[in-house]
């Protein structure tokens, strides 16, 4: 019997999807349900906060950010 999931569709750019994907990759497919286009992909709702908080935290590594230098910004993942 199929079994049905809430999700989110969520949309940002190119590198943020490369990320997203890596991060799925790296979790064993935990956050995408399906990957619509390069900019958007259907995610499990569940998962969305913890989903743009690893986006952030590599995106603020890739910067060479730390946590005491961030301010409370909001990335584009909308």
């Amino acid at each position: 019997m199929p079994k049905a999931v809430k999700g989110v569709l969520l949309q940002c750019d190119p590198p943020q999807m490369a990320m997203i994907l890596k991060i799925n990759k790296e979790e064993n497919n935990a956050y995408i349900i399906e990957e619509i286009s390069t900019q958007v992909c259907l995610v499990k709702e569940v998962n969305v906060e913890r989903l743009k908080q690893r986006v952030k935290e590599l995106m603020d590594s890739a910067m060479g950010m730390d946590g005491d230098d961030e301010e409370n910004v909001d990335s584009d993942l909308e």
